[in-house]
């Protein structure tokens, strides 16, 4: 009998495989690292079962290293990624993968990085020179201690003179977790209202048991001061809390309201951070040195030893969703590890997702609402302007009246236009041309600033031209406008005010957000122009005029989620105004103002709009009242994905329980010079679907077509793109 491993390894195979052992089995657990031979690579994998078997017929590879004396995945985890796997139906090594930091992934420790930190030692100190007793100065008055680096900021090189200070007997070095934290007692705690403190008593009476609570709290209700006595009293517990928020945009004000919120040690995880950061949270969560763990959507798998709480910020927002490789969502991944861990999740948000309001309507989430703002803030008075009346206009007149008498008043303007850049069109009077790109559906969006025509869905990047490339005619114009349109017209009205331009584009440099804040959240009057990053959870209590630009966009959309989405914008961004002392106002443009959407809008009755919106899709057995699932395809050669899946629909036939719907070309059907196509799977019966997708992964795998066409599999699809 032989020990083998059976290992998951980070490749497209739905398997995995396995390896003989020279170490004994009881050495082996589930959830390990080990390196093993692959082809001719040496790779790392996890290790997902411990055999004893006889091997004479097989001819196996041996393992090359096993990295780990104690589990990577502790059981929890490792069951949550099995079911991750069969759920998504991904395969199960590139899962695992996508749950670790780079550098775990490539080998290093699971420990935490160390640092030597000095102190000074209680003695009289002898006549010494000019760098040791400036060392030693710091030292002393230093109450935790400093390392190396630090002693160097302030007094350059400090090795030799540590080093003498350390034979007198004067100093001495420690090995601390290289993480900046203060474990100071420096609470800034405020008396939750009547609508919070209930909130607070539901969700902490259910401490040690899972139970999901949709936290429906409007734009200012105080939603993060529910979090923030929570995390205390789990802290107080000696648990950890996990939270998710959607954006990095957030990061910094969120996790900022919580290290002065709470005593505890609160880490941060999420793409901006460098791969030895990310290491290092991880480390400093799965040892249980963490309190509070906060990052965007992949921190869901972060490791917890003594998990308490699980929070998700702006639940319904779709940056929860990944949308290539393991098309997982982080709320479903959360409510999933909450069930298994026992402890319960706090869904919050001021436009909680359709998805979230019918779980509520089945029972199986609890609803709490905070109907308030908190302190003293009002909701902002709203209002439509019929921009019909003003074809031309990109601010109609009576926006600039406001805008004016706002800012008179040293208060700041937010102005939303949900799309960067400076125009979306740019055409040729002459001969009607228009910049379109060579490799989508879609058109060149002007970047006049870099003075570039750029595509926002393949990243193709084109000099703007002088004149047409058909006619050549000079009489090129700009049609539409974008963010960086929008600012230069506002400079140009209020030119002593200043504007500040916040999209992707303005925010691609590490701590660009917290560089842009910093004056705004100053409350000197002001201009904010952006995109939905400033629609999202941002606190700015000067901020006392709204104004929705271009409002229309998804109120005709193909997609069935448009008219969700929108009022959730909306509603999210109108939320920004009158957030402190002075009242807001929040003016809407639009060209079509009769439209019963806005009605609901102007009430700012999200629910009422959310459950008329909900009846519509219970009628047309559209999500959440159906599950879904899409088979996406791509290929260079036009028709090509149409056939695989076409050779996939004729496979499956009719079914009872599943409706099968296509294959059709995507909504936008090329893009980066790939055309694609789409195949729906809708049922009633979550378990009919899977399984039909179970049975039929392997006709699609094995057709020989796959091997020229690049295929997924979408479940839970959030976006028809």
């Amino acid at each position: 009998m032989s020990c083998i491993i059976e290992i998951a390894i980070n490749c497209p195979l739905r398997q995995t495989f396995d390896y003989l052992s020279d170490e004994q089995p009881d050495v082996w657990q589930k959830g390990m690292r080990a390196k093993v031979p692959f082809g001719s690579k040496q790779v790392i994998g996890i290790v997902t079962d411990i055999k004893m078997e006889e091997t004479q017929d097989r001819k196996l590879k041996t393992i090359t290293e096993r990295l780990d004396d104690s589990p990577c995945f502790d059981s929890e985890r490792f069951e949550l990624i099995r079911w991750i796997s069969a759920y998504y139906h991904h395969p199960i090594g590139d899962c695992f993968a996508t749950a670790l930091p780079k550098k775990i992934r490539l080998g290093e420790p699971l420990s935490p990085t160390l640092k030597n930190v000095w102190s000074a030692k209680p003695s009289e100190a002898p006549k010494l020179g000019q760098k040791q007793q400036a060392i030693l100065s710091e030292l002393q008055t230093s109450e935790r201690g400093l390392d190396e680096t630090e002693l160097k900021n302030r007094l350059g090189n400090v090795k030799p003179s540590l080093q003498g200070l350390a034979e007198k007997g004067l100093v001495e070095s420690q090995q601390h977790v290289d993480v900046e934290w203060s474990t100071e007692n420096k609470e800034k705690t405020w008396p939750l209202n009547p609508e919070q403190q209930v909130a607070f008593d539901e969700i902490h009476g259910q401490s040690g048991q899972f139970q999901p609570f949709l936290l429906h709290g409007i734009t200012g209700s105080g939603k993060t001061e529910v979090y923030l006595a929570l995390a205390r009293e789990q802290i107080k517990l000696g648990k950890q809390v996990l939270i998710l928020i959607p954006e990095i945009s957030l990061s910094g004000q969120f996790v900022n309201r919580f290290k002065a919120g709470i005593t505890g040690r609160v880490v941060l995880s999420h793409s901006a951070i460098n791969d030895n950061q990310r290491k290092q949270a991880w480390s400093l969560a799965q040892s249980g040195e963490a309190d509070v763990i906060i990052g965007t959507r992949s921190a869901v798998f972060m490791p917890l030893k003594r998990p308490g709480l699980m929070i998700i910020d702006e639940e319904h927002d779709g940056a929860f969703k990944q949308q290539d490789g393991l098309r997982y969502h982080a709320k479903n991944v959360l409510l999933m590890r909450a069930k298994n861990v026992n402890v319960p999740v706090v869904m919050g948000s001021a436009t909680p997702s359709l998805e979230s309001l019918y779980q509520v309507q089945q029972n199986r989430y609890r609803l709490l609402t905070l109907k308030q703002r908190a302190g003293n803030a009002r909701l902002p008075n709203m209002s439509l302007i019929d921009l019909s009346l003003q074809p031309q206009a990109v601010i109609s007149r009576e926006l600039q009246e406001k805008i004016a008498n706002h800012l008179a008043k040293q208060q700041q303007v937010l102005l939303f236009i949900n799309r960067r850049g400076f125009a979306p069109v740019l055409m040729c009077h002459s001969c009607e041309w228009q910049a379109t790109c060579r490799s989508c559906d879609a058109k060149l969006v002007v970047h006049q600033h870099k003075n570039q025509l750029f595509c926002h869905h393949c990243g193709l990047i084109q000099r703007l031209p002088e004149s047409c490339p058909e006619c050549d005619s000079t009489d090129l114009n700009t049609y539409g406008a974008g963010t960086e349109k929008i600012s230069q017209m506002v400079q140009g009205l209020f030119p002593d005010t200043p504007v500040y331009r916040i999209d992707r584009d303005t925010t691609q440099k590490v701590n660009a957000f917290d560089d842009l804040f910093e004056p705004i959240r100053n409350g000197q009057s002001a201009i904010l122009v952006g995109t939905q990053m400033l629609a999202k959870g941002h606190d700015f209590h000067n901020v006392t005029l709204v104004g929705v630009l271009d409002a229309d966009q998804g109120l005709f959309s193909a997609d069935f989620r448009a008219t969700e989405y929108l009022a959730q914008a909306v509603i999210q961004v109108t939320g920004r105004a009158g957030r402190g002392e002075q009242q807001g106002e929040v003016v809407i443009q639009t060209r079509q103002i009769s439209h019963p959407f806005w009605a609901d809008v102007l009430t700012q009755n999200y629910g009422k709009l959310a459950n008329e919106l909900l009846a519509e899709r219970s009628a047309m057995q559209l999500p959440p009242a159906s599950y879904w699932a899409i088979w996406r395809a791509e290929s260079p050669v036009n028709f090509q994905a149409m056939e695989l899946l076409q050779l996939l629909a004729d496979k499956v036939g009719n079914q009872h329980h599943v409706q099968v719907m296509g294959p059709v070309p995507a909504i936008m059907e090329k893009r980066a010079g790939r055309y694609r196509a789409q195949l729906v799977f809708s049922s009633q019966s979550r378990n009919a679907l899977h399984q039909l997708i179970d049975k039929h992964l392997a006709t699609i795998s094995k057709a020989k077509l796959a091997r020229k066409v690049r295929w997924s599999l979408d479940i839970d699809p959030i976006e028809l793109m």
